[in-house]
């Protein structure tokens, strides 16, 4: 009995030793790891930098188009990616928790990297039975995450048979942040789109990129030239509303834009010409089928100018005789008077000594049109920049620049207005229908018009 009863305690000590060996185990374990941690993130993010330092430069010396290699975008983006961790490593204001997100973040960017090589390629081989058969594909890639890019290439368009790599992103890029910001010197928004491809696809490949309208607009495609801040016209681009997509060409890898605005050629500010000369056609049309087969536009007119007789015997008239004469003046006098009211400085550039941007002209123009018309008629022949925006609630347009002078350039009470004899109109230049010998003033105001001789109407 007593040697079984001794058996029976030394196996409980045993088991109860065992017992608090593991206990005593695994504190020191979460104790070791705790200081570890605390200690070592320092080190560790160090180390991942180092590591990713390395991946980065090995697939440098694999850099191409080809599938399996890398693009120079992709090793650009992880390059960004490790200098950002580079920055938390080396600041003095980065503490435990910021040390430990970079390095885990960094950790996954860099097994992202590893397996970002090529993949949406078409080999020279393809591109050149593509070129040879003349026939036309769509490829389709995801550019962000539900997102999708189609590609239409066509045979015939295959000038020079080359690799292409089709990747694109549209968020993601290397040079969003900065693209964004060019756009927001510019006063400008659009759809930014980088195309991986390293120079020229060697063909004319059509790109329908996500766009969201609500109605059918212009739109514009710009390559970014990142090395001046500016913006080059590339091709208009065919915005779809049931689709929500724009579809535009291009020609070689790079950054582009989307926008609903044509740039002046200096890229400093949007001009709407090819929008005014069409509004114009559209009205000088309207006109011709109000007074087509009239034989008289005196009733549309009403001006009792007595120019037009009615009830003529002979329905041949001049050509010119259904046309109307007025004037337009162009004026930023306030501006030219105290430059320091300009918000931006850069600005003086556009402000003339003597105030006047247009001397008195005449415009010759057909009845019925309006304001809006003349203005953009003569800003069109004399090459000066204005834009414009219809405002729905008015049923009119608005006047947002002229000369590269905008609204609030001049203070937040500045912008343009118009007259008429004399007069301020209360209501929107589009909806002003002018009469045989006007005379129109656009004049930029400091002051909701007390600066000018007018009060507060919209131009």
């Amino acid at each position: 009995m007593d040697k079984e009863f001794e058996k029976k305690v030394k196996r409980k000590r045993l088991r109860v030793a065992a017992v608090l060996l593991i206990v005593i185990a695994a504190a020191v374990y979460l104790l070791l790891d705790m200081d570890v941690e605390k200690a070592d993130y320092t080190d560790s993010l160090n180390d991942e930098i180092a590591s990713a330092r390395e991946l980065h430069d090995i697939q440098k010396e694999n850099t191409g188009n080809g599938k399996g290699k890398y693009a120079e975008y992709t090793l650009l983006a992880f390059k960004g990616q490790i200098e950002e961790a580079e920055a938390v490593a080396g600041s003095e204001e980065s503490e435990y928790n910021d040390k430990k997100e970079a390095y885990e973040k960094l950790k996954e960017q860099s097994a992202a990297f590893r397996k970002a090589e090529n993949s949406d390629v078409i080999e020279k081989a393809d591109a050149e039975k593509l070129a040879d058969q003349k026939k036309t594909e769509e490829y389709t890639v995801e550019i962000r995450s539900g997102k999708d890019l189609v590609y239409t290439i066509d045979g015939e368009k295959i000038s020079s048979p080359r690799v292409m790599n089709l990747t694109a992103r549209d968020e993601e890029g290397p040079y969003y942040e900065k693209i964004s910001g060019i756009l927001q010197e510019l006063s400008l928004q659009g759809q930014i789109i980088s195309f991986y491809q390293t120079g020229s696809f060697g063909a004319e490949l059509k790109a329908k990129i996500p766009f969201y309208s609500e109605k059918e607009i212009d739109a514009y495609a710009y390559k970014v030239d990142l090395k001046n801040d500016s913006l080059k016209y590339v091709s208009a681009a065919r915005v779809d509303t049931e689709e929500q997509t724009a579809e535009f060409t291009v020609k070689e890898g790079g950054d582009y834009v989307i926008l609903t605005k044509k740039l002046h050629q200096d890229g400093k500010k949007t001009v709407d010409i090819e929008k005014a000369e069409k509004e114009a056609a559209e009205t000088e049309a309207e006109s011709s089928e109000k007074n087509s087969g009239s034989g008289s536009v005196s009733d549309s007119n009403n001006d009792g100018g007595g120019s037009n007789q009615n009830g003529g015997s002979s329905p041949a008239a001049k050509p010119d005789s259904d046309n109307i004469t007025v004037t337009i003046e162009i004026r930023c006098d306030t501006l030219a008077q105290d430059l320091s009211k300009l918000e931006d400085p850069a600005l003086k550039a556009y402000v003339p000594s003597d105030g006047t941007i247009l001397s008195r002209t005449k415009v010759t123009v057909k009845p019925g049109s309006t304001v809006f018309d003349v203005l953009n008629k003569v800003c069109r022949d004399k090459n000066i920049q204005v834009e414009s925006s219809y405002t729905p609630m008015y049923g009119s347009y608005y006047v947002e620049g002229i000369n590269y002078l905008y609204e609030f350039d001049g203070g937040k009470l500045s912008g343009w207005m118009y007259k008429v004899n004399g007069w301020f109109p209360n209501y929107g230049c589009s909806s002003y229908t002018l009469k045989d010998g006007d005379e129109i003033v656009w004049c930029y105001t400091c002051d909701l018009g007390k600066d000018v001789g007018g009060g507060s109407s919209v131009s």
